[in-house]
């Protein structure tokens, strides 16, 4: 069925990945931006929206986050409170469907802002009977988002890692991903009362992924490890003193506790398959976890 779909966003790794996909589909689509143009919607996270921009919507999928929100302050305002705007504009409207991209971040207990600024955002969203979905770390070509950060990482003579790279990290192929957000859109919300996590779950240690990475760039990762208290403090000293370094401290708070309880069930209950990471290049994977460049 041909969907009219909203879509904030859109300039994004997985919001471009998505508008994409939806075209690919058949699928109308109206991008939510803040200079928007021809049939696009003015948004912005943090101010309200007229309903009557979202006429003829069928579906709404919120890709966007707001990376400025450096305190806890800061995140309900412009994300919290900003989605929430947004989803009652939906409701307003009477968009049918509602899906919000969330984060293996968000869970019961998280410590990160970020992850807890998403959760409230889940919820508001599974109460107006929309859907939420959680990805993985995403991945794929060109390198963008947090997977092209890291990339770039690893073209230093000497990468830095906290407490040896050792954190686990589930990864979603972007291509993957953009697919089942658009097969959401056929789902019955009703039966979806809890958020889906998206990502394939065999887990990767950070440094595992950055050898990877390294390997197939015809290099050989050399890194330097940082406890991650220790880096934690500096960050946080940093933003204190009014700077804004790259790397927050609160996505090093995420990193440092992920979630310890993933749960795939509901993913594989619906259909939903990601490829491995191992699947993309196995041979560069095996050398990579053995250190050695490519012959």
């Amino acid at each position: 069925m041909v969907q009219t779909c909203a879509v904030t966003g859109t300039g994004g790794y997985i919001g471009s990945h998505c508008l994409e996909q939806l075209r690919r589909q058949g699928h109308r689509v109206r991008k939510l931006r803040r200079n928007a143009s021809g049939e696009d919607i003015r948004f912005r996270l943090g101010e309200p929206l007229d309903p009557l921009t979202l006429a003829g919507v069928d579906s709404l999928i919120h890709c966007a986050y707001d990376y400025g929100a450096r305190t806890w302050g800061e995140e309900q305002w412009l994300n919290v409170a900003g989605s929430k705007l947004l989803f009652d504009a939906a409701k307003s409207a009477g968009v049918r469907n509602v899906v919000f991209i969330s984060s293996v971040s968000a869970f019961e207990g998280c410590a990160s802002f970020y992850g807890r600024g998403k959760l409230a955002v889940e919820r508001r969203v599974l109460e107006l009977g929309g859907i939420a979905l959680r990805p993985g770390l995403v991945y794929g070509e060109p390198g963008q988002g947090i997977f092209g950060a890291l990339c770039r990482l690893t073209r230093l003579p000497i990468v830095p890692v906290f407490d040896g790279g050792r954190q686990p990290l589930v990864l979603a192929h972007v291509d993957d991903l953009a697919m089942a957000i658009v097969r959401s859109l056929a789902w019955d919300a009703g039966t979806v009362r809890r958020p889906v996590t998206l990502a394939h779950p065999g887990s990767f240690m950070l440094v595992d992924i950055l050898r990877t990475i390294a390997v197939k760039q015809g290099r050989r990762l050399r890194t330097v490890s940082i406890p991650g208290a220790l880096g934690l403090t500096l960050l946080r000293a940093a933003e204190s003193l009014g700077l804004r370094p790259r790397f927050r401290s609160d996505s090093l708070v995420s990193l440092l506790h992920p979630n310890p309880n993933l749960d795939f069930t509901l993913a594989d209950k619906l259909g939903l398959a990601f490829r491995s990471f191992a699947d993309v290049d196995a041979r560069v994977l095996q050398e990579a976890q053995e250190g050695q460049p490519p012959a």
